[in-house]
C-alpha cells in the first residue's frame, strides 16, 4: 500500500481532463493521492468529508459552477482554510482577474501547461513534498 503525504481533491465533469490529471499526478506528483468528483455538488461533500490539502476545481460545472462552489467551500468553516485552484478553458485577462477577485488561490487555464500546473500545485501545498 502507497503512503501518500499529501491529499488533492480534483472536481472535473470532463473525464479526458480527469484521465490527464490521473496522468499528471503520477508521473510527476506521485506522493500525492488524487480524488475526484465529477460534480461540485459531490466535490462539496468530499472536501467536507476528506479534508483535502488543495481543491483543484473546474469553473464550468454543470449545476453548481465553480465560481458557486468556491462561495460555499470559503463560508464552510470545515473547508474555508483549504487553497482553492480553479481551472477553466476561459483564457481571458479579465477571466483571470475574475477568478482571483472571488477567491481562488490561483487560476491555470486548459490546456494546461503541465510543467507551470506542477509547479502551482506544489506552490500552493507549500512545497511540502
Amino acid at each position: 500500500m502507497e503512503e501518500y503525504k499529501r491529499t488533492v481533491l480534483y472536481v472535473e465533469d470532463n473525464q479526458l481532463n480527469m484521465a490527464l490529471m490521473h496522468h499528471i499526478f503520477k508521473r510527476n506528483l506521485p506522493s500525492i493521492l488524487l480524488l475526484e468528483a465529477e460534480t461540485a455538488e459531490l466535490g462539496l461533500s468530499m472536501a467536507r468529508e476528506a479534508l483535502p490539502d488543495l481543491i483543484i476545481l473546474d469553473i464550468g460545472l454543470p449545476g453548481l459552477n465553480g465560481y458557486e462552489a468556491l462561495e460555499i467551500l470559503q463560508q464552510d468553516e470545515a473547508t474555508c482554510h483549504i487553497p482553492v485552484l480553479g481551472t477553466s478553458a476561459f483564457a481571458q485577462l479579465s477571466d483571470i482577474e475574475k477568478a482571483k477577485n472571488r477567491g481562488f488561490a490561483a487560476y491555470i487555464t486548459k490546456p494546461f501547461q503541465v510543467k507551470a500546473f506542477t509547479e502551482t500545485v506544489k506552490r500552493l501545498l507549500d512545497g511540502g513534498l
